[in-house]
């Protein structure tokens, strides 16, 4: 993936030069914000070790190239591990992505728990199974407040300049992850993923919220963060912010 593919509009960059002694290092901090109208926000339930996965991963993976990626379509992968039985260890997968995915069929978000499984804002999409038309759901128009993300460190603030009570989602997101499968459904073949979440998480708040991530224990080095605002009871995006992290 070429570096010009991670400029964004929404970036800025701010570099602050601490000398120390002889030396000085660089302590990178990033900003992206987002005013308007929202993205929409693709979620995959996915496995290594489905047979039938590979297809929706690499239907994911096209959406690298959309002109307005981050800004109108923020794809995410959810590895799930309930597939491992059959002989293959997912290293992406996630027991708490399978809980996320039978949660949403819990709260009737969808109508069953497989893969690979599609949920565009907050509701099923069963759409990619249509070869003749994968036309995501037409997108609402939204004028919404700015929703802001400042990075720095290991630690991601988030602020929103609407009222009221909302939970906020983090993913940070791993791009051009390749995996020779050894065993189970994929045996043989090599599977190429973008848009791995490798950290999910979320916190209930108004207006300010704070994530501190250590990037040590990640199975893989995120490329990407994704950041969006849902009602206590509802899965829809009020808002989103998305970018590549340098």
């Amino acid at each position: 993936m070429s570096h010009a593919k991670r400029n964004s509009s929404l970036i800025k960059l701010c570099l602050f030069a601490l000398p120390i002694g002889f030396y000085s290092s660089v302590s990178l901090a990033q900003t992206w914000s987002n005013e308007g109208q929202p993205a929409q926000v693709i979620e995959l339930f996915t496995s290594e070790g489905c047979s039938s996965c590979p297809p929706a991963d690499q239907y994911l993976s096209t959406f690298e190239d959309h002109p307005k990626l981050w800004t109108q379509v923020i794809p995410l992968a959810y590895h799930v591990d309930y597939w491992d039985y059959l002989g293959w260890g997912d290293k992406f997968a996630s027991k708490a992505f399978s809980q996320k995915q039978r949660l949403y069929k819990a709260y009737g978000v969808t109508s069953g728990v497989y893969t690979p499984g599609f949920v565009v804002d907050g509701k099923e999409w069963r759409g990619y199974f249509n070869w003749l038309d994968r036309t995501l759901p037409s997108l609402k128009q939204q004028n919404n407040p700015k929703l802001t993300v400042n990075y720095k460190g290991d630690t991601f603030s988030v602020s929103y300049e609407g009222k009221g009570d909302y939970v906020a989602h983090i993913a940070l997101l791993a791009m051009n992850e390749v995996t020779s499968v050894k065993a189970g459904e994929n045996r043989g073949k090599k599977l190429e993923h973008d848009f791995v979440v490798v950290y999910d998480g979320y916190q209930r708040g108004e207006s300010e919220w704070q994530f501190n991530i250590n990037f040590e224990p990640l199975v893989a080095t995120p490329d990407a963060v994704a950041v969006w605002l849902t009602e206590p009871n509802s899965y829809a995006p009020e808002q989103t912010v998305a970018g590549w992290l340098n």
